[in-house]
């Protein structure tokens, strides 16, 4: 009979500890706590106590745990092996990116916007090499992985919680929070950043594994930064 009722016990504690972690899931994904962990993953970018590239390395780490606590693992971010097939998407998926907005929609925007994209930024790397790695690993860490990480990733999951299937609006509202961020290029940039948020976010939703995004993201990013280097960041603001 001891044995027994112990056997009880413990069964259902096993049940009530699964009921609880069943129930604090249900909350955690309930479409306004959702809301709120993604206000609060985007408005850390902002945050005054960190910088860059450090304030991304706070935002990777709160998604971490946010998504495991609401969903028990971190399934959900979509992290995949990169097998032949994933390799030959990562070149084919570069290489139209690369060449079809360097020739045909960067200079479209400059020629509608009138302008160009502000680079200024990134004029203090040409020719120095400990700048130009240093901003490479940081470009690496922030816009490759840890904007692939928000802007897709987490939040294609919170906004599907909020929208349900409704995928337009998840692409549409995760472009315009990739473009924010990047005000300081002017309307010329934030036109090519939206583009390309649109762009990723069809990537993700076409291969559904992140690590295709985040290298696809640090390849064109680190194209930007070699020719910065090497003093063609004129390249960029090619007008029709």
């Amino acid at each position: 009979m001891a044995t027994m009722y112990v056997l009880v016990c413990m069964l259902s504690c096993r049940i009530l500890y699964t009921c609880k972690t069943i129930y604090m899931k249900l909350i955690l994904k309930n479409k306004w706590i959702s809301f709120i962990v993604l206000a609060v993953a985007f408005l850390l970018i902002y945050n005054p106590l960190t910088k860059f590239p450090y304030t991304f390395c706070v935002i990777i780490l709160f998604i971490l745990i946010a998504t495991y606590f609401q969903n028990g693992s971190l399934k959900e971010l979509n992290f995949k092996q990169i097998n032949f097939r994933g390799a030959k998407i990562i070149l084919i998926s570069y290489l139209t990116l690369e060449l079809g907005v360097d020739f045909i929609v960067q200079p479209l925007v400059n020629w509608l916007c009138n302008e160009t994209a502000d680079y200024s930024t990134f004029e203090h790397i040409q020719g120095d090499a400990s700048q130009y790695f240093k901003w490479l690993g940081s470009m690496w860490i922030s816009a490759a992985i840890g904007e692939e990480l928000l802007f897709r990733a987490f939040a294609f999951a919170q906004l599907e919680n909020m929208f349900g299937e409704k995928k337009g609006w998840t692409v549409l509202l995760s472009s315009l929070m990739f473009c924010l961020p990047h005000l300081y290029q002017g309307i010329a940039g934030l036109i090519m950043t939206f583009t390309f948020g649109i762009v990723f976010s069809f990537m993700y939703l076409k291969y559904q594994n992140i690590l295709i995004n985040i290298i696809v993201h640090g390849l064109i990013d680190s194209a930007f930064l070699t020719l910065s280097y090497f003093g063609y960041i004129e390249f960029y603001q090619f007008i029709w």
